[in-house]
Formats: structure tokens, C-alpha cells, sequence
């Protein structure tokens, strides 16, 4: 799963390689062992450990299917901009992550291959997979990748401070806001919310707000729902003295403030657990669901996907590689290795989940929780957001002042201005 900008160059790919594929057939073949092929996949390559699986999975993929050969190719920087790039010069790769960015050009434009009529040539069933992660990549009736991992969002507590405070685990939020209180004392806050829509999403969905229209076709996060929701999410900063920005508590995200022991609870996701392993390990935590909103439970999903180009001329040789990479054997592996949660349902009963009271919190989250994708202007619709919280969190703006001018800006950018 991709959880930060990576750095380094694009990984060098063979000349002979300059299009889509290197021959093979493509359709006729009716028996996987039949069909045959040179394909190109691309992955975000600077996360040693991610890159390091997928070229494993890749060399088990050719030892399985030795009539296929996979090149892999890295881009370890602005992903999305070089497939768009290599798309315009019909030079992509034939098989790629599709992030919801990616999705959000490619899918519109068919740039992608619908992947559902090879999906039920070679026996791969959507119903495999947690249902909401199938979302990003449906459009018009077609399905564009299928889920190769996903993250989303639990409360994370530090077990030694609540147990200091005789406090229990918090099972809600009048809980959560009077715990925040009472384990506020000196530079340490009981918790550490960001002005970031990638938390505060979250209360905006449980509050029954939504950031599109339901056609999408303009902002509205301005509403009296999603006021009420920053409203409430700023309280534990503004009202409650509760919660401070993690640069006001000494570090670099939520995270660290959590790991340095400066905010006793924060709402993050699964990569808060190696990172406290690695970095902070004396640090006792547990982590609980996000307790019910006034209007519903709710979670952020982030998720990406194994896709096909839609000008491969190897479909079966794609279809059975995002087949393999998406399968049961790939995601096992994954969970088991620690690096990121599985998007198949027959794994929920998996050991590394069941024994992990986190993960399992982490896992079962994803069916409450929604897809945190929000179309082709997506980046300027989450600046403006993030922009009204940085403001009402400095308190120079009130709720409903930076809200409508968050909006605006969206729109702007959804119209074209």
C-alpha cells in the first residue's frame, strides 16, 4: 500500500520492450497453461519493502505461468504523471497499480481495460473481495483493477497513560472527549487531530455529510452536516484545549506525537503499527473502531489496485498476472509479511488477523468505511478542505466562513476555473 511520496528515478526497461506487450497471444487461449506472452508491469518502486514482495510475486507469477514473462518496471516517483505520460504516447505498461488518481484519468478516458468479461473467463469472482474496495474502480457498469491491499482509519490509545488516568478503554465518543480532557496536563494533549481531510473525512461521513454532490458534480462540505462535523472535530482543539497540531507538539505527524508520548491517543491507520515497532517499541498502545457518529459508523478507506491497459495486446497473460497478484496465495503473503491488509474476504479468518486484536479492528473496519477518492480533481477539492482546517484550527476563521470559501475553491476547480 502506498502511504507516502517515494523518491529515486524510474527503473531502466528493456528497448525491445517499447510498447504495450512483446507478442503472445491474446483471447484464443481457453486453459491458463496455454497462454503465453511478455508483459510489462509497472509498481511505485521506492519502498524497498513493498518492492522487494512484488518482485517475488512476480518471479513466483513466471515459475507458475513459465510461458509468461513479467519486466518489471519501477517509478518510484510521480507515478501517476509517467503512466499518464507513457498513455499519451501509447507506451504504457501493460499491467500497473491503479491508484484512485490513476482511476480517476485513466478509468473516464478508457485508458484501462474492463476487466469483468476476463475476469469470469478465468474464474475471478468480485464477490472475493471486501465489497466497498471494489468501489474506486467501477465505472458505468465496468470494473477497471482489482484491490491489491487497503488501509483505513482506527483510534489508537496509549495503554500506560489511560491506565495512569484509571481510565478504561473508550468505547465512544463522549468517552474519547472526556478521556482527551483528563489526560491533558502540561506539553501532553490527550490527543493529536491534524487539519487533514484524510481524518477529518471521517467525521464528515458519520456526521451524514458528503464532500461531492451525489452526482458529482460540485462541492458540498459546507452544508449544516459537515458544519457540525468540524464543529465537533475542532472542539478538542478550540473548546477543550484537548488536542493540538502534532508541529505544536513537537513532531512531524500524529504518529510521532503518539510515539513520543506527547498525545495520548490519535486516529491513524495500519502503518502506525510497524512505525511504533521500529521506532517507539517500549510504548504500550491498543486501538479501537471509530465509535458510531451521530448519523453512522465511519472509516476512510485508501486503497490501490492491480490493472490492465486497455491497449495490451496480451488480455489473458494481464488478466491471470492481476489474477495472481489480487489472489489468496499474493495477499497472504502480504498480511503475514506485516506491510499491509488484505482486500479478500477469505482471509478475515486468517491467523494474522484473529491473533492481532489491531489489525483485526484495522481489517473489519473496512465495512463501515468509504473510499476516500473524490474524482478527477480530487487534489485541489483536498487542498481546499485542508486549507478550512488549518484555518479554524489557528482560529482565523470560524466553521461556517472557512467551509463556504473551501467550496469555492472546489467548485472552481470542478468547473475549470
Amino acid at each position: 500500500m502506498r502511504s507516502m511520496r517515494l523518491g529515486l528515478a524510474l527503473a531502466a526497461v528493456g528497448s525491445v520492450l517499447a510498447a504495450c506487450g512483446g507478442g503472445g497471444t491474446s483471447g484464443g487461449a481457453t486453459s491458463e497453461s496455454d497462454v503465453s506472452g511478455t508483459i510489462r508491469a509497472a509498481n511505485w518502486g521506492g519502498n524497498p519493502t513493498e518492492n522487494a514482495l512484488v518482485k517475488k510475486y512476480e518471479a513466483d507469477f513466471m515459475t507458475k505461468y513459465p510461458k509468461i514473462k513479467v519486466t518489471q518496471e519501477e517509478i518510484p516517483t510521480n507515478f501517476e504523471d509517467k503512466i499518464k505520460t507513457e498513455m499519451s504516447a501509447n507506451n504504457e505498461p501493460d499491467a500497473m497499480y491503479v491508484s484512485t488518481s490513476l482511476m480517476n484519468f485513466a478509468g473516464p478516458a478508457g485508458r484501462l481495460l474492463d476487466l469483468t468479461p476476463l475476469m469470469s473467463k478465468w474464474g475471478v469472482g468480485a464477490d472475493e473481495y471486501i465489497p466497498s474496495l471494489l468501489t474506486p474502480w467501477q465505472l458505468n457498469g465496468k470494473l477497471y483493477a482489482l484491490p491489491k491491499d487497503f488501509g483505513d482509519l482506527v483510534l489508537f490509545y496509549n495503554k500506560s497513560m489511560f491506565s495512569s488516568a484509571g481510565l478504561a478503554t473508550p468505547t465512544s465518543w463522549d468517552d474519547i472527549k472526556s478521556d482527551a480532557k483528563k489526560l491533558s496536563t502540561g506539553t501532553v494533549k490527550g490527543l493529536s487531530l491534524p487539519a487533514d481531510a484524510a481524518r477529518f473525512d471521517a467525521f464528515l461521513f458519520g456526521y451524514g455529510g458528503q464532500v461531492l454532490s451525489s452526482d458529482k458534480s460540485k462541492a458540498v462540505f459546507n452544508d449544516q452536516k459537515a458544519q457540525d462535523a468540524l464543529t465537533f472535530y475542532s472542539s478538542f482543539q478550540l473548546q477543550d484545549k484537548s488536542s493540538d497540531l502534532p508541529d505544536k507538539l513537537g513532531a512531524t505527524w500524529p504518529g510521532d506525537a503518539f510515539g513520543k508520548q506527547k498525545a495520548a491517543m490519535v486516529i491513524e491507520g495500519g502503518w502506525l503499527i510497524p512505525y511504533m515497532h521500529d521506532t517507539y517499541p517500549s510504548v504500550s498502545y491498543g486501538s479501537i473502531q471509530l465509535p458510531k457518529f451521530p448519523v453512522k459508523q465511519s472509516s476512510l478507506l485508501f486503497t490501490n489496485g492491480w490493472g490492465c491497459s486497455a491497449k495490451t495486446k496480451n488480455q489473458d497473460a494481464c488478466m491471470l498476472f492481476v489474477k495472481y497478484m489480487t489472489g489468496k496465495v499474493v495477499q497472504q503473503q502480504v498480511l503475514q509479511s506485516g506491510f499491509a491488509l488484505p482486500s479478500r474476504k477469505d482471509l478475515g479468518s486468517d491467523p494474522a488477523i484473529t491473533s492481532n486484536p489491531d489489525v483485526k479492528n484495522l481489517f473489519d473496519s473496512a465495512t463501515f468505511a468509504t473510499a476516500w477518492t473524490f474524482g478527477p480533481h480530487e487534489s485541489k477539492i483536498n487542498d481546499a478542505q485542508n486549507a478550512a482546517l488549518q484555518s479554524v484550527l489557528l482560529g482565523k476563521s470560524d466553521v461556517k466562513t472557512a467551509l463556504d470559501k473551501a467550496v469555492a475553491d472546489a467548485n472552481a476547480a470542478i468547473s475549470g476555473g
